[in-house]
């Protein structure tokens, strides 16, 4: 495993601890307002909520920011692999970059003060999705040396 690829693991494994098992909670509406940190043990694979009782903030977008520059890392380290074979790197970006737009709408709303508890958390997922895509850029490369 060359150097690139450690630290395209290591950006996938942290964008899993920041996005789904250590996470803080906060506001925006009235300056930054940090209400508390936490651990999850067994994060839950998939949550979505249209509106919540939760009116704080999460942080998993730090965590989303981490997969997209792993998923951007991967497309450097896989630049001469066909196209073709890049597909589901394609899906992850754009399932990451849907993640994390929906978590910065909420940003947006809390910091124009009409946040609703909305949230799109799909840390897990994603960090399974990105690891086959890791597992494939790997022994693509080792056959293609």
């Amino acid at each position: 495993m060359n150097i690139k690829q450690k630290i395209a693991l290591l950006f996938l494994l942290l964008g899993l601890v920041f996005s789904s098992v250590f996470r803080m909670r906060f506001n925006l509406s009235d300056g930054f307002e940090l209400h508390n940190f936490w651990i999850t043990i067994i994060p839950s694979i998939f949550d979505y909520a249209g509106s919540s009782n939760e009116p704080e903030l999460t942080s998993t977008f730090f965590g989303y920011i981490l997969f997209v520059i792993f998923g951007l890392l991967l497309i450097r380290i896989n630049k001469d692999v066909n196209i073709v074979k890049n597909t589901s790197l394609f899906i992850f970006l754009t399932i990451t970059f849907i993640a994390f737009t929906a978590e910065s709408w909420s940003l947006i709303q809390d910091v124009n003060s009409n946040f609703s508890g909305k949230h799109f958390r799909i840390g897990p997922v994603l960090f399974l999705v990105g690891f086959y895509n890791f597992v494939k850029s790997y022994r693509t490369i080792n056959n293609l040396n």
